[in-house]
């Protein structure tokens, strides 16, 4: 991709549990635009990395800053509000609530009406709850879940739910999406769907992807950069297939065999 200006800055971060590094400096950046991944084996700080980013950790010591401004120190919600929105490994969908009810959800940043307008559904409210249903849409046709709206979550396969948890990210209009193993536990369709679905989202809106994957098939046929964390330490940052033949993550991450 074209080199464009960093969105995304993370500068020697560090973070420790009772004395136990999950991170140690670890630096890296992300494009407006980018596909970007973060590989490594099971406790290389993955996790904490995106806990980090997304204020539910804070860390010891390091900077992440968004689009100009330090997270470290903000509130989970205040990031969301920045630009960052997030799935996670484990589906974190409401199961009762219909698909649409689901994906509305995103939308609380841009209502701006009152409580009794709310209660009362007039004016300003009702407007408001137009437009949020109006954009929901937009995003679930994006990902070919319309003709579910309204269905409960609950009553849906595991890579459906995964594509609800995505469509729900992007109807908050985010530049940055963070991915958390997005197709953990799918089968071989339900990961070509889910990674033809965001190389769609990347590729037609231009949102940002931060992406932790184990299928390395997938990593390295979709992004842009890798980044291969070991034991909290970044050892090796760079072009997919620079990163798959280091021989530190050869020897972390890939057992020795390519």
């Amino acid at each position: 991709m074209p080199e464009t200006a960093d969105l995304l800055e993370v500068n020697d971060l560090s973070l420790a549990f009772a004395g136990v590094k999950a991170l140690d400096g670890v630096t890296f950046s992300v494009r407006e635009g980018e596909l970007f991944s973060v590989i490594g084996p099971n406790g290389a700080g993955k996790s904490s990395l995106f806990n980090c980013i997304s204020g539910v950790y804070r860390p010891q010591s390091g900077s992440v800053r968004f689009a100009g401004a330090e997270l470290i120190g903000m509130k989970p919600h205040r990031i969301a509000k920045q630009g960052i929105a997030r799935t996670f490994q484990n589906v974190e969908v409401f199961p009762a609530m219909t698909v649409l009810e689901n994906l509305l959800l995103s939308r609380h940043n841009f209502m701006r009406a009152g409580v009794v307008a709310g209660m009362l559904r007039v004016g300003r409210s009702a407007r408001e709850e137009r437009e949020a249903a109006r954009a929901v849409l937009e995003f679930a046709e994006l990902l070919r879940i319309d003709h579910l709206l309204g269905a409960p979550v609950g009553s849906l396969p595991h890579g459906t739910e995964k594509r609800i948890e995505l469509a729900r990210a992007l109807a908050m209009e985010p530049r940055l999406i963070m991915l958390d193993e997005p197709v953990a536990g799918m089968n071989h369709d339900e990961t070509d769907e889910m990674t033809a679905a965001i190389q769609q989202v990347n590729r037609e809106l231009g949102v940002a992807i931060l992406l932790v994957e184990h299928d390395m098939a997938m990593v390295m046929s979709i992004s842009n950069r890798v980044c291969a964390l070991d034991f909290g330490q970044s050892i090796a940052l760079g072009k997919p297939e620079d990163v798959v033949r280091d021989s530190g993550v050869i020897a972390a991450y890939l057992g020795g065999a390519l």
